[in-house]
Order: structure tokens, then sequence, then C-alpha cells
């Protein structure tokens, strides 16, 4: 019975491409492969059908009539495996694309990062991603025209599924040129005595920071503000000021040296955290939920 062939496409496209070349020494050649591996599987392909496929001879190989009715049929099943092939990837050029939203934190700190390796394993699937605020994500979610956000959590809200992927501890980052850089272990004291660049709008976390410095009973440092946190960023490289930034955000920059950073004393106990959200009951686009796996499986695993 058919199902019982053990043939596979190599073997087929290697007696058809014998049969083009008429010879085992050409055919290889032409497939990168070796003669013996060549002979080899073609002699498995004839065991399988308990047939003389080739005869060879001084002049090379030519098939034999039970050869030359095979090369027929094979030649027409590579045609249609080609044909089904290029089928399979018109449908999946055509597949919706996962739909996306972050807010601009997340997109400066974490997205970068997590759609590279992303795009590095799945390189021909298509995502579609917006930055916007966190409630207008929350909202986009609850009415399906994104499939996940990624915001900052921590998240309360009953319509949508929560899940942490990510937490970056928040650390005090320098230009290589600040008085500070090269320090090592730095106090609040240390701190206090130079410019700092922090947003303008208060957050949780800022004021988290604020308090550290209170406990250790030193005054806030002089502050210039900036609402963006790449501006915050670039201030720091003019040597305008040192800021506190997730470390998954400057790593990069830490590795290369364009940045440095320090520990502090006490531990400055602050992290930025990433959730994914969606919908607890509407349908997943397919890449869309095979984004939400890598995610939970893979990306920053450690």
């Amino acid at each position: 019975m058919l199902s019982n062939l053990k043939i596979d496409v190599d073997q087929i496209r290697t007696f058809v491409c014998v049969a083009e070349h008429g010879s085992i020494s050409r055919a290889a050649e032409a497939m990168g492969v070796s003669p013996s591996t060549v002979n080899s599987r073609i002699r498995a392909l004839g065991k399988e059908l308990d047939a003389n496929l080739v005869e060879r001879s001084g002049k090379g190989v030519t098939l034999t009539p039970k050869g030359e009715l095979l090369l027929g049929y094979l030649m027409r099943s590579l045609d249609l495996l080609e044909e089904g092939a290029a089928e399979v990837k018109r449908l999946k050029s055509r597949e919706q694309p996962a739909l996306i939203a972050a807010d601009a934190e997340i997109g400066t700190w974490f997205l970068p990062q997590v759609m590279a390796l992303y795009r590095e394993k799945y390189p021909d699937v298509h995502t579609n991603v917006m930055l916007t605020d966190s409630s207008i994500i929350i909202d986009w979610v609850m009415n399906g025209k994104v499939d996940i956000g990624l915001i900052q959590g921590p998240v309360v809200h009953k319509g949508v599924k929560a899940m942490k992927i990510c937490s970056s501890p928040v650390i005090p980052v320098f230009s290589p040129r600040h008085p500070l850089a090269d320090k090592g272990v730095l106090t609040a004291r240390d701190l206090t005595e130079h410019r700092l660049i922090a947003p303008g709008q208060p957050s949780d976390e800022w004021g988290r920071i604020r308090q550290w410095f209170a406990r250790q009973k030193t005054a806030f440092p002089q502050a210039v503000t900036a609402d963006h946190p790449e501006t915050m960023k670039q201030f720091v490289y003019r040597d305008i000021g040192y800021t506190f930034s997730p470390l998954l955000a400057v790593q990069e920059d830490v590795k290369s040296g364009r940045l440095r950073t320090a520990a502090l004393r006490p531990a400055l106990p602050i992290h930025r955290d990433a959730y994914m959200v969606s919908h607890r009951s509407l349908p997943m686009r397919r890449v869309a939920a095979q984004f939400r796996d890598y995610l939970l499986q893979e990306a920053f695993a450690s």
C-alpha cells in the first residue's frame, strides 16, 4: 500500500536529477552532495520499490523502462509539492498581522529588545505595533481593536487577562564623563550634589525614588525635567545630568560604554514591570497567539 512506502523528497529529487544529467557525478555536483550520497539515495529508492531503476555504463547512467515510467510520476509529484508549498507561503503572507499596542514607556525600554528577538526567530511573521496611553490600550483590547497590549503594571481590570512578562531593576545611569561614572558604589548624598534628569509629570516610580532620598535624610537633587524617556537619555548622553532608568532600557548602551551605571547603598528596591494584557474571551489571531506564547515562554525567560 502507498501508506507503507518509505520514500523521501531527497530520494525523489536525486532520481530526477540523475535522469536529467545522465551521470551520478554530475548530479552530485548539481545537488551539492557527494556521489556516494547520490548512489545511496538511488539504491534506497530502488529497494523500496523492488525495482532496478538505472543502468550504468562507461558513458554514464540511463534509466531502465521501469525508471522511465517512474520518472514521469515523480516529476509530477515534485511539481505538485512545489505548487503546494508556494500556495502555503501565499496564504501565510496574506494572513492578518498581530495587532499590538504599547504605552510610550514600554515602547522605549522593553518593546525594541523583545521585537528584535522575536523577528530574529520569526522573520516572516507580521506585526503592527501602535504606541499610546495605557488607559487607551485597555479600551482597545476590550473592543477588539488590538489583540495584545503591553503596559506597565500593576494592572487592575476585570475584563482583561494581565500577565507579567518582564521585570527590570531601576538604576542610576551616567555619561562616561560624569564625575560619578566610575565611583562604583554611591550613596544618596553622592547623588544629591549633582543635577538629575527627571520627568515633569509625577509617577509612582519617581515618588518612590524621592522617598529613597528622604529615607537617607538627603534632599532630592536639583532636577531638569523632560517628558519622554528617550529625551531623558539624550540629556544624559550630553552631560546635562544623570537619571534613573530600567536596566533593560540602557543595557546595550552600558555594554558599549556609552553609558555607565553604579550600585547604590542602600539599594534602591524599585523595578519596572511590563505586563501583557489581552481580552478574557475574544478570540485572538493566530499570529498574535504565537507572539503571546513567545512572550510567555521565551522572551527574557531568564
